[in-house]
């Protein structure tokens, strides 16, 4: 088995376990930037060709990965949280790779969303969609439809347009549910309405969505968390199922115990 290699090298003492991992694999990349750490030759995110991807850093590194390349994830996390990595550094990481090596593992297959702004892709989300008013302390009108049906019509801050893999992330720290990962489901999460019957609302991941901002002629849409693309009040703005599902590695199959560990509840 070939392993692709990607870390965050501005981590804290990421090289040493980079080195150790590199020296374990038999076959193996890295991606442009951790070979120019170590001072080797590298390949882009996009063109890397392993069977494997060893990501070394954050869910941010995770996501940057996903956000150019769609390969099974092995994420050991240098981060905070860390919600969508399966290892910890001080944990038997060797192991864990040797077990992936003999496809003694499981992939955890994530759904994901795809972002059509007047019908060009502009964006996959393993997390989340972001529609936020483009002023501080400013709000802004939204319109949330699904096939022609009008779903919700609110001013506030912005609205969320979550997977049930980011109903941990930032959906979650304005109040939403909690989505079991594998569910077939969005969420979608309204941010500081000024309406009290504007409330999360989970739909089936097959409902297109379609969003409109109806006050300021212009607001911001983020993508997992990336640069902002700013919108305007006539832009067609859909949010469709991905064909294309992420997939990480795991070892236990313990969602709650991911759970209880990563958000100390």
């Amino acid at each position: 088995m070939k392993f692709s290699i990607v870390a965050n090298t501005k981590q804290e003492n990421i090289r040493e376990i980079l080195k150790k991992v590199i020296g374990f694999v038999d076959d193996f990349e890295l991606d442009v930037a951790s070979a120019k750490f170590l001072g080797l030759s590298g390949v882009e995110i996009k063109d890397l060709t392993g069977d494997v991807i060893i990501s070394l850093g954050g869910d941010g590194t995770i996501l940057h990965i996903l956000s150019q390349i769609n390969k099974p994830i092995l994420g050991i996390n240098f981060g905070g949280v860390g919600f969508l990595n399966e290892l910890e550094p001080e944990d038997d990481i060797l192991t864990a790779i040797d077990n992936v090596s003999s496809r003694r593992y499981f992939e955890e297959k994530l759904h994901r969303i795809d972002t059509y702004l007047n019908d060009l892709n502009v964006g996959t989300a393993v997390n989340e969609i972001v529609l936020h008013t483009s002023r501080v302390a400013k709000i802004q009108g939204f319109e949330i439809s699904t096939s022609g049906k009008l779903i919700d019509s609110f001013r506030g801050d912005g609205v969320i347009i979550a997977t049930p893999t980011g109903s941990t992330s930032y959906s979650m720290s304005v109040g939403a549910p909690i989505i079991y990962p594998t569910m077939k489901s969005n969420i979608i999460v309204p941010m500081a309405a000024y309406k009290l019957g504007s409330r999360p609302l989970i739909l089936p991941a097959n409902y297109d969505i379609t969003a409109k901002i109806t006050g300021h002629p212009e607001a911001v849409m983020v993508i997992d968390g990336k640069e902002e693309i700013f919108i305007k009040g006539e832009d067609k703005i859909e949010f469709k199922a991905s064909k294309n599902p992420a997939s990480l590695i795991r070892f236990n199959k313990n969602f709650f115990d991911r759970l209880r560990t990563k958000l100390r509840l």
